[in-house]
């Protein structure tokens, strides 16, 4: 089935040649469209999967972050020392999970 309108027969005033490159261009231009729905589909789907994939990453950063967080204040106690020295390494590694991520799906 053609997307485009006009069927092309013997009864257009046309010569053979002239048909025969009508319906190859016809062809053409239907397979260029094909073509194009596929790979916009194609796009659409890897940016979802790419989407799904940083939400998975960040959810995980997140979860190893928050985890080393409550064990280190638990340890902490009421020393300040011990809090502020949590506080650093948790702040290392969310900006190395940071730099991680936007690496892998930054660019």
């Amino acid at each position: 089935m053609s997307l485009l309108p006009t069927p092309f027969n013997d009864e257009m005033g046309l010569t053979s040649r002239q048909i025969g490159k009508a319906r190859r261009d016809q062809a053409s231009s239907e397979l260029a469209v094909f073509r194009y729905a596929l790979q916009t589909r194609t796009q659409a789907e890897i940016d979802r999967l790419d989407s799904q994939a940083v939400a998975d990453a960040s959810r995980a950063a997140f979860h190893e972050e928050a985890d080393f967080l409550d064990c280190g204040l638990a340890r902490a106690g009421r020393s300040a020392a011990k809090t502020a020295l949590v506080a650093r390494h948790v702040e290392r590694m969310a900006a190395i999970n940071d730099r991680r991520i936007t690496r892998r799906f930054g660019s």
